[in-house]
């Protein structure tokens, strides 16, 4: 057994007892050593010496990659928003050979929270849907990896619904069902057997029409775009520990609701809503409502319970475990304690400290000074990416060598987030005291996870401030009840709002930046006008940013939807020299097809791009039969 689940292990021992280990069974037991463990899977155990600096690991197989049919598939729990490639269920053919019918499955569908699909993706090509009475039709697709090159080769042979819990026509999430363009999923299968539903699944129906001429032969790498409302991480840890399906199937009797669902700050629920300071978008400038934590990631069914949710606890820098004088399981968020738990913190001293009191610190050598996050980055599908990070060069100790904390957080996708986990967990790893004692029964009412203070003469400790992480009761030689207690040194400073960029740029990548991140912020929203009446053309107009460089090129890109599908439309360039920031360009464009359109903006200069505008959000009637035709 690793010595860190051992220690785990007596841990358990310690807290729950014998009797409270044939109450759980072995099952129960080990739930609560992975629990104990995961509290002190970064800081607490490396301060312990049971662990060390881990880097960062691949993505979960199975999780977010496409798996053809087998036996022994599992399907994930999606959470939040994710791109995810599914698993093949059930495959058909019809219409003489030529036609092939994909179910894919997505994720499970959660006990609470709503399912709804953005981008679908062909390969690395973004898919374009029709219009009305087609808007599951796939009519192009958008290169994702040049500028935006259009292939028509997909349309009318690629047709796709998405169905969550159920294969009636009311299940169908895509399209909308808002559109009016629902089908059963059984009709699509051309399954007579009215039981076939898919209870309890989000999943896809895909169908293919062959094509040798233009490269439609079969099922490609399909990535869908999945957004689950269930995202929260008190509400998402109670959805888990508390599924029978997928989760943990402990009974809701047995769960201290209070910290996870209560929306107090004092609850992982609460403190998870709060909008930390000092975090900004791409642009560096404008200033991001981001909430603290929030859960986008997706759980394999193939993984142990005790796995998944340590993956969700830590993307929340917060640890489960059991409480036994409850009965019941919680959560604990890592926060900073609040000015009335301080007053009102328990006190240790000379009246209640029974014997010698133990430190121990880290040797100089095993102080952790950079931080390296790996994690699942929204800006690129969901492909790994880093948050990169240090102490300041002033608070580091004489003669301290370079060393670098690498963690890796599944359950997360944005810079903000990942920079908020890491850096707790680097600068907790620098508050290193560990101090252990025996106390009187009085410290009975003292739980793991309270910060107390120490008054000790030895050690100079003057109401010195510790987060407890064990507390074990043991019986004297009278019979008297005493408490061992080991606790963390804590410090405030741990938990400040650090100043976070959500940039697209990958730091360390050794790829030069030109100018840095601001220097190519996306133009401003762009306005449609009609030119007149004889012309079939229309207007587009966007402001470059006030902060942004001069560029040589403004992209302009459509969507029959306000929030997915766009493609490339045109270009416009200067005729001489570059656009300057803050300057409007104005461009005369066309579609040949009818329909209400949505537009998004982006500027270029050289083979830099910046990203795209925000969407018009009130859609613009073009018929260019209307003008003249085309």
């Amino acid at each position: 057994m690793p010595a860190f689940t051992y220690v785990a292990s007596l841990i358990v021992a310690e807290v729950i007892g014998i009797a409270g280990a044939a109450i759980l069974g072995s099952a129960g037991v080990a739930f609560v050593t992975s629990a104990i463990a995961l509290g002190l899977a970064m800081t607490t155990a490396r301060l312990l010496g049971l662990t060390g600096g881990g880097g960062g690991t691949a993505q979960d197989p199975g999780v977010r990659i496409q798996l053809p049919p087998a036996t022994n598939n599992k399907i994930p729990v999606v959470y939040g928003t994710v791109n995810t490639k599914g698993t093949v269920t059930d495959a058909r053919i019809s219409n003489s050979n030529k036609t092939m019918t994909y179910v894919l499955a997505l994720s499970e569908q959660t006990t609470s929270g709503t399912f709804t699909i953005g981008n679908i993706y062909w390969n690395d090509q973004l898919l374009v849907f029709g219009g009305s009475g087609e808007e599951h039709i796939v009519k192009s697709g958008t290169d994702q990896n040049g500028l935006g090159d259009t292939n028509n080769n997909f349309s009318d042979l690629i047709r796709v619904r998405v169905y969550a819990n159920g294969s009636d026509a009311n299940d169908q999430i895509f399209p909308a069902q808002s559109t009016g363009n629902t089908a059963t999923a059984r009709s699509l299968l051309d399954e007579s057997d009215a039981n076939y539903q898919n209870y309890g699944t989000v999943y896809a129906v895909v169908q293919i029409d062959y094509n040798s001429e233009k490269g439609v032969t079969g099922l490609a790498q399909i990535t869908f775009q999945v957004s689950n409302t269930l995202n929260n991480p008190g509400l998402v840890w109670y959805d888990y520990i508390t599924n029978t399906r997928y989760g943990a199937g402990i009974p809701i009797s047995q769960v201290d609701t209070s910290t996870c669902l209560s929306t107090a700050t004092t609850s992982i629920r609460g403190w998870s809503d709060t909008i930390p300071a000092n975090q900004y978008l791409s642009d560096t400038i404008t200033s991001s409502t981001q909430v603290r934590y929030q859960i986008n990631g997706v759980l394999s069914g193939g993984d142990t319970v005790k796995n998944n949710l340590d993956r969700i606890v830590m993307a929340c820098n917060s640890w489960s475990t059991f409480d036994y004088n409850q009965g019941k399981w919680k959560v604990i968020p890592n926060r900073a304690a609040t000015a009335g738990e301080l007053s009102s913190a328990f006190v240790f001293d000379d009246d209640n400290i029974i014997g010698d009191v133990g430190i121990t610190a880290t040797n100089l050598e095993d102080l952790y000074n950079q931080l390296e996050v790996e994690y699942a980055s929204r800006k690129i599908r969901d492909q790994n990416d880093y948050f990169k990070g240090a102490i300041d060069s002033s608070e580091m100790n004489d003669l301290e060598p370079l060393n670098t904390l690498s963690m890796r957080v599944d359950m997360i996708n944005n810079a903000l987030h990942a920079g908020r986990i890491g850096l707790i967990e680097l600068k907790g790893s620098r508050a290193d005291l560990i101090i252990t004692f025996r106390a009187d029964y009085s410290a009975l009412q003292v739980e793991a996870g309270d910060v107390v203070k120490v008054t000790n003469n030895v050690y100079g400790f003057e109401e010195k401030l510790f987060r407890v992480s064990k507390m074990r009761e043991v019986e004297d030689e009278a019979g008297g009840i005493t408490v061992e207690v080991t606790a963390l040194e804590y410090k405030s400073t741990v938990y400040t709002d650090e100043t976070l960029n959500d940039n697209a740029d990958v730091p360390g990548s050794g790829i030069p930046t030109f100018g840095g991140s601001a220097s190519l912020p996306p133009p401003s929203i762009p306005i449609a006008a009609t030119i007149s009446t004889t012309t079939p053309s229309f207007s587009l107009s966007t402001t470059i940013a006030p902060t942004s460089t001069g560029v040589d090129e403004v992209q302009w890109f459509y969507s029959l939807s306000s929030s997915t599908g766009f493609a490339y439309l045109a270009n416009e360039y200067p005729a001489t020299g570059t656009y300057a920031g803050g300057s409007t360009v104005t461009d005369t464009v066309s579609i040949a097809q009818a329909g209400t359109f949505y537009f998004k903006a982006r500027t270029g200069l050289g083979s830099r791009y910046s990203n795209l505008s925000t969407s018009t959000s009130v859609g613009f009637v073009w018929n260019p039969n209307d003008y003249g035709g085309i």
